[in-house]
């Protein structure tokens, strides 16, 4: 779910690849992606919570498109970026 900032749109939401370098991934961005490649780098990067939201699949092959990815650290506001 969205945090109010988030459906009043005062948030901006920065592109995710601000974080994280996926030139070494070379599979489709899909859940796998997230679980197993993507949320262990986050979590390394000091992130405690990091879930994915919303988005949508590409019809031709399965990946997630224009999904949101929610960070948080302790002590920290909440982050939100997107990829896809």
């Amino acid at each position: 779910m969205f945090t109010s900032t988030m459906a009043s749109g005062d948030c901006r939401l920065r592109d995710l690849d601000q974080l994280v370098d996926y030139r070494e991934y070379s599979g489709l961005w899909n859940s796998g992606f997230e679980e197993r490649w993507l949320k262990p780098r986050l979590r390394a990067m000091g992130y405690d919570h990091v879930r994915f939201l919303g988005g949508t699949v590409c019809d031709y092959d399965g990946s997630f498109r224009d999904r949101t990815c929610e960070l948080k650290c302790a002590g920290r506001p909440v982050e939100y970026f997107v990829y896809g």
